[in-house]
C-alpha cells in the first residue's frame, strides 16, 4: 500500500479534478481543495456536490478553502497558507480556465498562467515542493507532425488563447524545475471523454457540446416528425475525414496520472495522456450520428461553401461550434513513449475507441438528454 500523503489540490470541481480528487480519497490520501464558492453555494458545498456527482460517499479526509488560483497567495490570509504549507506532501494543479473565446483571452491568461505562478509560489514554500501539473496535449497547437513528450514551445502558433496559455504555464514550470525551486512533473491529456466501462460523464466540455448542438437541433425537429423515425439534417460540417480526434476516458487518464506519479522517476517528467491509436473523424462522426438517430451530416472542405452557401442551419452551427470546428481540420500527433514506459508492467492501457465505444459514450449522453428533458 502506498503512503498515505497530505495533498493539495485545485479544480476539484473539473471533470478530470473531481475524479482525481475522488480517487485519491478513495485511496485514503487527506486532501486540501481550493475552490471558489458560487451565487448559491459555499466553496465546499460546490465541491462535495461535484465528488458526490463523480461517486464520492465519504468526505471525511477533505478541506476545502474558499480561494482562487488568479489571485496573489490564491485568495488566502497568510495563517491559511501557512496553515497549507506545514501541512502538504504534495500539490496538484488542476485548475484551468477552459474557455477559448478571444475575447476571455485576459481572463485565460490570469487564471492559466497567473494561476499556475500563484500555485508554483506556493509548492516552493512546502517542505517536498513536489508538484503535479495537469496541462493538455494540445499546446502542440497548430503542428501537424509528430509531438515528442520532451517539447513544449518549438514555436508553434496556437488555434486559441487556452492552448497558448496551457503551453506558457507548462514553460513556468519548466524554469522552476530547472532552477530547483519545484520537483515537477506535467501530465498532458489529450481530449477526455466518458469512462470507458459505462460511457457515464460527468462535465460537458469538448465533444459533448458538440452532440448537445446536434441533439438541440434534432429535437425541434423530431416534435414535426412521426415517433421513431431517422432524421435527415443536411448539415456541412467544415473537417476533414481522414484526420483525427484523439480521445482517451476518463479511468485512464486519472489511473495512469496517480501511478505514474508515484515513482521517483516522474519527477521532471512530462506524459502525454493520450491515445495511441488516434480516432477518424470519418469513424467518430457517422456513429454518432447513428446514435442521434440522424442521416445526412458530413464532413466538407472550405471549397463546399463557395460552391454552395452556408445554409442558415450550418451558419448557426459554424458559429456555435467555432471553437470545435478548428479541431476538426486535424490534429498533431502525439508521441506517448516515456507514458507507455511508465505503465508497461501494469495493468494500465488506454483503451482503442471502437465502433462499440463510440456507441457508449454517445448513447450514454444521449440518454442523460432525453432524460432531463423529460423532467422539465
Amino acid at each position: 500500500m502506498s503512503e498515505h500523503k497530505k495533498i493539495f489540490l485545485t479544480g476539484a470541481t473539473g471533470f478530470l479534478g473531481s475524479h482525481l480528487a475522488w480517487r485519491l480519497l478513495l485511496e485514503g490520501h487527506h486532501i486540501s481543495v481550493l475552490a471558489r464558492g458560487s451565487k448559491t453555494l459555499s466553496a465546499r458545498d460546490r465541491v462535495v456536490q461535484t465528488l458526490r456527482d463523480v461517486g464520492a460517499t465519504n468526505f471525511r479526509n477533505l478541506d476545502v478553502f474558499e480561494g482562487d488560483i488568479s489571485l496573489p497567495n490564491l485568495g488566502l490570509s497568510e495563517a491559511v497558507i501557512q496553515n497549507i504549507i506545514a501541512s502538504t506532501d504534495e500539490v496538484w494543479h488542476c485548475a484551468a480556465s477552459l474557455s477559448f473565446q478571444q475575447e476571455d483571452r485576459g481572463a485565460i491568461f490570469r487564471m492559466n498562467v497567473g494561476g499556475t505562478q500563484h500555485v508554483l509560489a506556493l509548492t516552493e514554500r512546502t517542505r517536498r515542493r513536489r508538484l503535479q501539473h495537469v496541462s493538455t496535449a494540445y499546446i502542440a497547437g497548430n503542428r501537424s507532425d509528430v509531438v515528442l513528450e520532451s517539447e513544449i514551445d518549438v514555436g508553434q502558433s496556437f488555434k486559441n488563447a487556452y492552448e497558448e496559455s496551457k503551453c506558457q504555464a507548462e514553460l513556468l514550470i519548466a524554469d522552476a524545475h530547472r532552477r530547483g525551486t519545484v520537483s515537477g512533473s506535467v501530465y498532458r491529456p489529450s481530449i477526455v471523454i466518458g469512462d470507458s466501462k459505462s460511457g457515464r460523464v460527468t462535465h460537458f466540455h469538448g465533444v459533448y457540446a458538440f452532440i448537445r448542438a446536434l441533439w438541440a437541433s434534432l429535437e425541434r425537429l423530431r416534435r414535426r416528425m412521426p415517433e421513431g423515425g431517422l432524421i435527415t439534417l443536411p448539415l456541412r460540417v467544415l473537417g476533414v475525414e481522414t484526420q483525427t480526434l484523439n480521445f482517451v476516458p476518463i479511468d485512464y487518464v486519472v489511473d495512469a496520472m496517480i501511478e505514474i506519479s508515484r515513482r521517483v522517476e516522474s519527477v521532471g517528467g512530462t506524459y502525454h495522456l493520450a491515445n495511441p491509436v488516434p480516432t477518424e473523424n470519418q469513424l467518430w462522426l457517422p456513429h454518432m450520428c447513428r446514435v442521434l438517430g440522424v442521416q445526412g451530416i458530413q464532413l466538407v472542405g472550405e471549397n463546399s461553401f463557395l460552391k454552395t452557401p452556408m445554409t442558415k442551419l450550418e451558419a448557426l452551427f459554424q458559429k456555435q461550434m467555432a471553437f470545435y470546428y478548428q479541431y476538426l481540420q486535424g490534429e498533431p500527433r502525439f508521441d506517448c513513449r516515456r507514458t507507455l514506459e511508465a505503465l508497461k508492467n501494469t495493468s494500465i492501457e488506454c483503451p482503442r475507441v471502437t465502433v462499440e465505444f463510440i456507441h457508449k459514450m454517445a448513447g450514454w449522453y444521449v440518454d442523460f438528454l432525453k432524460a432531463r428533458t423529460s423532467e422539465s
